[in-house]
């Protein structure tokens, strides 16, 4: 629900729910959900013939786990190879557990957050989530969160990469905006 509610603040992007995305010849995975950007330098991902699956490593993508986390290892080093810039497992206990995975030099490593902080999303700059409201399945506070977020700089540059995209920018303009982007430093900025 979060997801989408960022999604909605946001044209230009993906946000499907259970589809199948092919990352490579040999490997396709079905996550619970995915968000790719559709347009512009920021594009990973190509929608196949029919939109019966999805060609290329999505920008974003959230499994939801019960207690056992089983196949996380797997999955996880299957996105890492493709390049997905950030990788969430959610674990459904009590509280919500989740391990955040932002791809930093071609390895995802997992981001730790305090209670009293936020998850600042690379991969959906904007996409602000506080660490307590998650916890404890608080959406109320979440969408608070990401409606603030996504009114701060970082999100309208990410827009600009979709709907303005190459248009007035060089080549090395270009690369400075896919550049900041993989390094979060898009995400960053308020």
């Amino acid at each position: 629900m979060c997801i989408n509610y960022y999604r909605l603040f946001s044209p230009g992007l993906y946000c499907c729910i259970h589809a199948t995305v092919q990352l490579d010849e040999g490997t396709r995975l079905c996550p619970g959900i995915i968000v790719q950007v559709n347009h512009g330098p920021l594009k990973q991902c190509d929608p196949g013939p029919g939109y019966d699956l999805f060609k290329g490593p999505p920008n974003f993508v959230l499994d939801v786990f019960g207690d056992d986390l089983l196949d996380y290892e797997h999955r996880r080093e299957c996105f890492e190879r493709a390049k997905v810039i950030e990788y969430v497992a959610l674990r459904l206990m009590e509280p919500v557990e989740w391990i955040w995975n932002r791809l930093i030099d071609g390895k995802f490593s997992e981001i730790k957050t305090a209670d009293n902080e936020l998850i600042m999303s690379t991969a959906l700059p904007g996409l602000w989530i506080p660490s307590h409201a998650l916890k404890q399945r608080n959406w109320w506070a979440i969408m608070g969160a990401i409606a603030r977020g996504v009114s701060r700089f970082g999100h309208h540059e990410f827009m600009d990469t979709i709907w303005k995209a190459g248009k007035n920018r060089t080549q090395e303009e270009i690369g400075q905006v896919i550049d900041d982007y993989q390094s979060g430093q898009m995400g960053s900025r308020a």
